[in-house]
């Protein structure tokens, strides 16, 4: 009889042990105007993982999307002096604010006119003729301050955009909503941005990722991979969303310059950033593809975590890497 119930005992563990193993689940849709997805490792499904991410995305539309009429950020570029933003909205003005005083404005949330004349914005209807002079009066984050939840433009016709570091930053409050839920091991991606807590569980390793080659984004093979652990990677191109412009042929890339308005393809191709946080990686992300490399080589090293790797092409027109030594500790090759 105790040979029956030691024989009980072994099996119910080796059984627990098995229905104990962690798996890689995943969930994965569109928001924000791009796709996202989720990895993450554990015994069992979340399984209002959907409700619970809708949840953050539809918080974040109402807030700062200038695709929807209604939301906040929407108010404001209309001139409305009494909406009283909300937590995220504070979150991520504060957070502008300081990337656009650290890179010298080169990240800037000002120049949606410009990001809308150019036929990249909400309508995307293109201007015939873009009077840059004119916009660039509207343009300039010093123009815009944040007071008791409420924002003051000195120009009621200067537009906010936060495009550019929003994405970031909902991949931050996904991650954090997954730890809430003892989900501590995950991988979150919204648009190329992501955020990768813990290790992949299943194969006992951090979480490998690959970052786009900026002249061939139809191929299968990455440019580079990497690994992540408790870190945050946001990749920043032109290749996403550009127009040619008809008169002249150009394209015209998502990424301006806060300088001089222009909106023309420059010597850099595309840039990665690793931070602490995605909402950080996102903005630096875009500050270095609108800033000229010399500037951001200068920049980097006086950045506190922050690891970046960028594409240019040099004075040669050849194809050159950037990266930072911890950047280059973080690759597989």
């Amino acid at each position: 009889m105790k040979k029956l119930v030691n024989i009980f005992f072994i099996l119910l563990f080796v059984n627990c042990s098995v229905e104990d193993k962690p798996t890689i689940y995943s969930h994965s849709g569109k928001a924000l105007g791009t796709t996202y997805k989720i990895l993450y490792s554990s015994i069992r499904p979340l399984d209002n993982i959907e409700e619970l991410t809708n949840s953050i995305f539809i918080e974040i539309n109402q807030s700062m999307s200038t695709y929807i009429k209604s939301s906040d950020i929407s108010k404001i570029n209309r001139g409305m002096d009494s909406v009283i933003v909300d937590y995220h909205f504070k979150k991520v003005f504060n957070k502008s604010k300081d990337i656009w005083k650290t890179t010298d404005g080169f990240f800037d949330p000002t120049i949606g006119l410009l990001v809308k004349a150019y036929g990249l914005g909400p309508e995307n209807i293109q201007q015939s003729s873009v009077n840059v002079d004119s916009l660039m009066n509207l343009t300039g984050f010093e123009k815009v301050s944040l007071k008791n939840n409420l924002v003051f433009k000195e120009n009621i016709n200067i537009f906010l955009d936060f495009n550019a570091i929003a994405k970031g930053y909902c991949v931050d409050l996904i991650s954090k909503m997954l730890k809430t839920n003892d989900i501590n091991n995950h991988l979150v991606e919204i648009g190329g941005e992501m955020v990768a807590s813990g290790i992949n569980e299943v194969k006992n390793s951090p979480w490998i990722v690959g970052i786009v080659d900026p002249l061939n984004i139809k191929s299968n093979n990455f440019i580079e991979s990497i690994k992540l652990r408790n870190k945050a990677l946001a990749s920043s191109g032109n290749y996403r969303k550009y127009l040619i412009d008809k008169e002249s042929g150009k394209k015209i890339v998502h990424t301006i310059n806060p300088k001089n308005g222009n909106a023309y393809s420059t010597k850099v191709l595309g840039t990665s950033v690793v931070a602490q946080d995605c909402i950080t990686a996102d903005a630096y992300a875009t500050a270095f593809m609108a800033m000229p490399i010399e500037k951001s080589k200068k920049l980097i090293p006086f950045l506190k975590d922050i690891d970046v790797m960028i594409v240019y092409y040099d004075k040669n027109s050849d194809v050159k890497l950037y990266r930072t030594e911890g950047f280059e500790k973080l690759t597989l090759n």
